[in-house]
C-alpha cells in the first residue's frame, strides 16, 4: 500500500515555481554568479550519521569512540535552526545570483521535525534577494521502514534566483529501485545515469541554449585516479575504478578544472568533508558546476573555511559571462 502510495515521478515534470511576476529578467551583458551546495538538510557537522560508517569496521567504532561521538538517526532540532542560520549568513556574504541546492528538507519530513527549511532559509535572507524559487523532491515518502527513520521523507533539490525563472521541469534519470542509500558503486547505475545526464545536455546545446549545470553527483573527478586511492587506502569510501563522470569532462568545462585537480593544489578543490571521524578534512571532489561553451569563466572557487562546520559538503561558485 504504501509503495502505490509513495511518489513514483514521470521520466519528465513540471516542477514547482514561485516567481512574481514582476521580477525581474537576468541582463545577459551582466556577470552570473552560480552556486552549487549540498546543504546535508541542514543537519549540521556535529554528528556521524548511521550511513557515514561502517559499523562493523572495528577501526570505524574505535574512532568514533575516540572522538566522543555515537552513531545518530537524525540531528536535533537546534542543530538544525543553528544550520539554517549559519547557512543563510554564508550566502548573504556570497551573495550569488542562482543557488542550486541539494539535500534540503520539506515540511512532510519526520528526521527534521516537520519543517520547510527552503522556507526557514529565505525567512534569514533579506525579503527581495531572491523572489524566484523552483523545488523538485527526489526522495520523497510517505514512509520508510528504515529503523533509523520510521517515518515520512521530504527530500528536494531547490533552486533560489535573483532573476525570473520562466520554466522549471523535473528529469528522472535512471534509478535502481528500493535503494535506499544514494550511492551505487558496482551497480553500473551510475553510468547510466551520466549518460541521460549528457543526452539532456546536448539536447539544449542542438537548441544553442546556454546553460550551467550544477550539484553532488557523488562521482569522483578523472584525476588519474589520485583521490581514489588515497580514499581506498584510508578505506573512507567505494568507488569504481572508472570514473564515470569522465564522459561529461571530455565534452564540457567544469569547476573543479582537471588541471587543479591534477595539481599540487588539489585539496583547495575538494568539495566533501566525511562525517566519518577518522576524517580530519576535505578529501574528495564529488560535487561540481558544468557548463555550455557560450559562457566564459570568470572565477571559480570552493568554500572551504567559512563552511566546514556547515555540511559534509562545500559550496561550489563559478562566476560566468556570456
Amino acid at each position: 500500500m504504501l509503495w502505490v502510495r509513495s511518489y513514483l515521478p514521470a521520466d519528465m515534470e513540471a516542477a514547482r515555481i514561485d516567481c512574481p511576476s514582476d521580477a525581474p529578467a537576468w541582463s545577459a551583458d551582466s556577470p552570473l554568479k552560480v552556486m552549487s551546495y549540498n546543504v546535508q538538510y541542514m543537519a549540521s557537522k556535529n554528528y556521524v550519521f548511521f550511513y557515514d560508517v561502517d559499523v562493523n569496521d572495528p577501526a570505524r567504532v574505535d574512532a568514533l569512540e575516540k572522538a566522543g561521538k555515537t552513531l545518530a538517526n537524525q540531528p536535533s532540532e537546534e542543530h538544525v535552526f543553528w544550520t539554517l542560520d549559519k547557512i543563510a549568513d554564508l550566502i548573504k556574504k556570497e551573495d550569488p545570483d542562482v543557488v542550486l541546492l541539494q539535500e534540503i528538507n520539506g515540511e512532510d519530513d519526520s528526521r527534521t521535525y516537520y519543517t520547510d527549511q527552503a522556507n526557514e532559509l529565505l525567512k534569514r535572507l533579506p525579503g527581495d534577494l531572491y523572489p524566484c524559487q523552483s523545488e523538485a523532491p527526489y526522495w520523497q515518502a510517505e514512509f520508510i521502514f528504515h529503523p533509523a527513520v520510521l517515518g515520512p521523507v521530504d527530500m528536494k533539490l531547490v533552486t533560489l534566483s535573483k532573476y525570473r525563472i520562466t520554466k522549471s521541469l523535473r528529469h528522472q534519470l535512471p534509478r535502481k529501485l528500493r535503494n535506499f542509500l544514494a550511492w551505487g558503486a558496482g551497480t553500473g547505475i551510475m553510468d547510466r545515469q551520466i549518460a541521460k545526464t549528457k543526452e539532456l545536455l546536448q539536447s539544449l546545446d542542438s537548441a544553442d541554449v546556454p546553460w550551467v549545470m550544477g550539484g553532488d553527483l557523488n562521482l569522483l573527478p578523472p584525476d588519474d585516479d589520485r583521490q581514489r586511492k588515497k580514499i581506498l587506502a584510508a578505506r573512507t569510501g567505494n568507488y569504481d575504478e572508472k570514473p564515470q563522470i569522465e564522459l561529461l569532462y571530455e565534452r564540457y568545462r567544469a569547476i573543479p578544472a582537471l588541471h587543479h585537480l591534477t595539481s599540487s593544489g588539489a585539496p583547495a578543490w575538494y568539495t566533501h568533508f566525511p562525517n566519518d571521524p577518522t576524517v580530519t578534512g576535505p578529501d574528495r571532489t564529488i560535487d561540481y558546476l558544468f557548463y555550455s561553451d557560450q559562457w566564459s569563466l570568470d572565477n571559480a572557487y570552493i568554500l572551504q573555511e567559512d563552511a566546514l562546520d556547515l555540511s559534509d559538503h562545500l559550496p561550489v561558485v563559478g562566476v560566468y559571462s556570456l
